[in-house]
């Protein structure tokens, strides 16, 4: 004589086979060769369900006819993903972070470890829309910054002459 406990057990997993087998099959049968869109796998309890369009997975029970799938936490893939994103996201900011401590001459190349870096010929890219100085234009800089401390001086001189004219006026 069967134990209660283990004829329910039976019953369980041939009605899970028989569930699964029409899951698998109605798909099939209503698209003719397509295999459809949703792949069922037995798994302990219930399905996994694998939606071959978006790769979600859920994991499916039923008891008494109905059946309810419950979304399961995110794929491995999904995690690759992610990952190489935020990889992504890491090279942009390293580049990013070379470009800003190179010196004015240009970007540095990475040289062997223990020597010094090896500065590339063409400088770098502007960023936005500011144009790199050439020569003439620091030139040019440095003329008008002369200008401005010869003017300066000529002052600070004129008001010291004037001082020594009218000794109780303060500079």
């Amino acid at each position: 004589m069967r134990s209660s406990s283990r004829l329910g057990r039976n019953d369980g997993r041939l009605w899970l086979a028989g569930a699964l087998a029409v899951g698998l099959a109605f798909p099939a049968v209503a698209a003719g060769n397509d295999p459809g869109r949703y792949t069922m796998s037995p798994a302990e309890g219930g399905v996994i369900r694998l939606d071959r369009e978006t790769g979600a997975m859920a994991f499916c029970t039923g008891k008494d006819g109905d059946w309810t799938c419950k979304a399961m936490p995110e794929t491995e893939s999904a995690l690759k993903k992610r990952v190489e994103e935020l990889e992504g996201e890491k090279r942009a900011l390293e580049a990013e972070r070379q470009l800003r401590d190179a010196p004015l001459g240009g970007p540095a190349a990475k040289a062997p470890e223990g020597e010094p870096p090896v500065a590339d010929a063409a400088p770098p890219s502007p960023p936005g829309d500011l144009p790199v100085p050439n020569e003439k234009d620091v030139d040019k800089l440095f003329d008008y910054v002369e200008g401005m401390v010869k003017k300066f001086k000529e002052r600070i001189d004129r008001l010291e002459k004037e001082a020594k004219k009218e000794p109780g006026m303060p500079l």
